[in-house]
């Protein structure tokens, strides 16, 4: 299996498909300054979806064990970030939505979270991918009730991808 890369997504993209979808995640602009929207591209069935990736809280803690997140380590075993395969939209095939993250232009602490964070994510890649395809079949298939009221709808997210044009 190929190294996962990171990257970010257009925000127009994001606009487009929260018209139809209330469970996908805008990212938080500060004051005079927005990290990237982050994330990974995993290929599902017939569509590549970016699987975002969030900041570690506190209140993560008292997530009970399921598909619908991974959470990634330091070398020390401390929490940095989680996975939020609840969160995940599909790619349009004819637009380049994604990017790989350029990371020149992050500030050397954010660079450092991003590196701990990619060896993670690398070390753990056919984990990642496997809670993520459970989490498709989950919620598109067998029609889980839980996990249908905290994810997107896949299925609807696809038809609608397939209709963007910048």
């Amino acid at each position: 299996m190929k190294q996962l890369l990171f990257y970010t997504i257009d925000k127009n993209y994001i606009k487009y498909l929260s018209q139809f979808e209330s469970h996908i995640s805008y990212n938080k602009d500060e004051i005079g300054h927005s990290r990237p929207y982050l994330g990974i591209v995993l290929k599902i069935e017939q569509f590549e979806y970016f699987v975002p990736l969030y900041s570690y809280k506190k209140h993560y803690t008292k997530y009970k064990n399921n598909p619908s997140f991974f959470f990634i380590y330091n070398r020390k075993n401390n929490p940095l970030a989680i996975i939020k395969f609840s969160s995940m939209i599909p790619i349009p095939k004819d637009y380049k939505v994604a990017k790989p993250l350029e990371y020149d232009l992050q500030d050397r602490k954010y660079k450092d979270l991003i590196s701990a964070e990619y060896r993670y994510v690398n070390s753990n890649k056919e984990e990642i991918y496997k809670k993520a395809q459970k989490m498709y079949q989950a919620v598109t298939k067998h029609k889980n009730n839980f996990l249908k009221t905290i994810a997107c709808n896949f299925k609807l997210l696809e038809e609608k991808s397939l209709y963007y044009n910048n």
